[in-house]
């Protein structure tokens, strides 16, 4: 169903009843249009996956991207401050590889070190991070930009906090930065049901965005729709920040 301009409350109310929750952290039943990128998350780490490797996944919430990167590396851990998203990556992981464990993002439950530790969306601690990895392993994460979404959260009222990562903040940590890359691109929510379900998946424990602050009521969504919404759907934009460093250790 396309997305309009506005809605009364009793329409939304009725979408509302048939948009299901999100299971861990998979957006993948979204329909979305996003102009094209200059790197892609999963293909980045893949690079410095080797067979027998060892893989930390900071904030894998059910371990849906963690999955399907399984088959190339050793041995994997997947971490997550939620308790529910281990439940979840637990019970459906169907890598034989795969482990998964209730931690902070200071790792305080993780004994080992790593060939590579990543880590998309989630907070993280760069000495600790320095700490548990391997002599010269790597790196990798994708963090949201602070312009993310500017329009939601302007309609929403809710401010922009600091960039989740800062090229300087590696400094002194005992990691080499080896690239730090930053877009900001135009997304679009082709439709109201896709648009419903991202809203509400989105919360302060998992994201910068209490999306369900837009689903209070008519009113609010609606004025999260003023002057965004064109003959493609919801028009907003993506940030993304992506840094790859080294232990410098030897």
């Amino acid at each position: 169903m396309t997305v309009l301009a506005a809605y009364p409350q009793d329409a939304l109310d009725e979408l509302l009843a048939h948009v299901p929750p999100r299971q861990g952290w998979d957006f993948s039943r979204m329909n979305v249009l996003r102009e094209p990128v200059p790197w892609g998350y999963q293909d980045v780490v893949a690079r410095y996956l080797r067979p027998d490797g060892n893989v930390l996944d900071i904030g894998t919430g059910g371990g849906e991207l963690f999955g399907r990167l399984a088959s190339s590396f050793g041995q994997g851990l997947g971490i997550d401050s939620d308790p529910r998203m281990i439940e979840l990556a637990q019970a459906s992981s169907a890598a034989g590889n795969l482990r998964f464990r209730v931690s902070s993002d200071r790792l305080e439950a993780v004994p080992e070190a790593f060939d590579v530790i990543i880590d998309r969306h989630a907070p993280f601690d760069l000495g600790a991070i320095a700490a548990h990895l391997a002599p010269r392993g790597y790196f990798v994460t994708q963090q949201v930009g602070e312009r993310n979404m500017a329009c939601v959260k302007a309609a929403l009222g809710q401010p922009t906090g600091p960039p989740a990562i800062r090229r300087e903040a590696f400094t002194g940590r005992g990691l080499r930065l080896l690239a730090f890359l930053e877009y900001d691109v135009e997304y679009v929510v082709r439709d109201i049901e896709s648009l419903l379900f991202w809203l509400r998946g989105l919360d302060c424990a998992h994201a910068d965005l209490d999306g369900a602050a837009a689903l209070a009521s008519a009113q609010a969504l609606n004025r999260v729709l003023a002057g965004n919404v064109d003959e493609r759907g919801f028009v907003t934009n993506e940030h993304r920040y992506l840094a790859v460093a080294r232990s410098a250790r030897r």
